[in-house]
């Protein structure tokens, strides 16, 4: 059997204030998910490199929408850029082989999670915008009403 899916206005999946603040929760729901899968990478760093490394992942929240970064060993300083940097190249340079690849794996999913849960933050930060200008317009409305 096929689900129907009423489409709001401009083909949203929403239409009114309940909708957009299910929609928030649906997103938030998806972003918890995720940020479950961005825990388990930095587990994964911690049980296959340990401390050895002078760089490790950590989780910020951030404008960019990119809550996992590289962090500079003893300094804690954010490496911008990663492994793309000089002192990336570096750290990555000195491993052997087969911890190159491990690392490399690592960054891999790093990147795809940072895109997916970036995402979603986006778009729950679009969706609060959205309910916020929903609310002050129902406000206007119900002046507009009384006079």
């Amino acid at each position: 059997m096929q689900q129907v899916v009423t489409m709001g206005l401009y083909g949203l999946p929403f239409e009114g204030i309940k909708g957009i603040r299910s929609e928030i929760a649906r997103v938030q729901q998806q972003e918890a998910q995720w940020m479950d899968a961005l825990n388990a990478l930095q587990q994964v760093m911690r049980t296959t490199f340990g401390y050895r490394l002078p760089l490790t992942l950590s989780r910020r929240k951030n404008k960019a929408y990119a809550p996992l970064m590289w962090r500079q060993g003893k300094t804690n300083r954010r490496l911008y850029g990663g492994l793309e940097t000089p002192e990336g190249q570096g750290i990555l340079k000195a491993l052997p082989p087969e911890q190159q690849r491990e690392l490399l794996n690592i960054e891999f999913k790093r990147i795809h999670l940072n895109h997916v849960v970036g995402l979603l933050q986006y778009e729950i930060a679009r969706l609060k915008r959205l309910e916020s200008e929903f609310e002050a317009w129902r406000d206007w409305m119900r002046d507009a009403n009384r006079h």
